[in-house]
């Protein structure tokens, strides 16, 4: 026996929006968003030294360093503005921001990561840590699983999906205060309501998104 062509037409149609909404982050308009006053064509050539450690495209494979693909270029920017007046410490990093003092250039190679498709991470089962993240209220910042708040929220990166264990150092840091950067200070609050093995389980969740 046949279905009514009204129920599979519904059907379809809840199928189509449960896959514009899993990939809602993907989107043109959200993109856009993301690139900001950049120009990422422009960004592509400019970011030749950056892609030497995070990638031609933004994916680091070195585990302690971060993947810029599909972050957004604001957070970008301002991560750079703190390695160079010093509120975050990296030899390299330091020594790279140092030279990016023309705010075209900057605003072009964050463009061209943010550009990018979101950044994702080999598939992970860890129903401990996706609690803990959302017990801890997480997702009100970076997102359900980590792909950031796009349409408003360029405040807090997105972490789904990237390294674990340059998730573990920023967490940590955050939490022994050697990372204070957070504009909001909530990191800081929540990191240190947290375990070590809190922070291990999190970490694994968020890197397999």
């Amino acid at each position: 026996m046949g279905f009514p062509k009204s129920s599979i037409a519904v059907s379809l149609g809840i199928m189509l929006l449960a896959a514009t909404t899993a990939y809602a982050e993907d989107d043109p308009g959200i993109v856009k968003l993301r690139i900001g006053n950049g120009n990422p064509v422009d960004g592509k050539a400019k970011a030749a030294e950056c892609k030497n450690c995070h990638g031609e495209n933004g994916d680091a494979s070195t585990p302690n360093i971060p993947k810029l693909a599909g972050q957004y270029a604001e957070y970008i920017q301002r991560q750079i503005f703190n390695y160079q007046v010093g509120t975050r410490h990296d030899p390299d990093m330091t020594k790279l921001s140092a030279t990016l003092t023309n705010r075209r250039n900057l605003a072009d190679i964050a463009a061209y990561f943010a550009s990018q498709d979101l950044m994702t991470g080999t598939p992970t089962s860890n129903a401990e840590g996706e609690k803990i993240y959302l017990d801890k209220g997480c997702q009100n910042c970076h997102g359900e699983i980590g792909k950031g708040k796009p349409a408003y929220n360029s405040l807090f990166p997105v972490v789904g999906g990237q390294n674990k264990e340059y998730l573990l150092k920023q967490m940590q840091d955050f939490k022994t205060g050697t990372r204070a950067t957070d504009i909001s200070g909530i990191m800081g609050l929540i990191v240190n309501r947290m375990t070590n093995e809190d922070i291990e389980a999190v970490s694994d969740f968020l890197s397999g998104r």
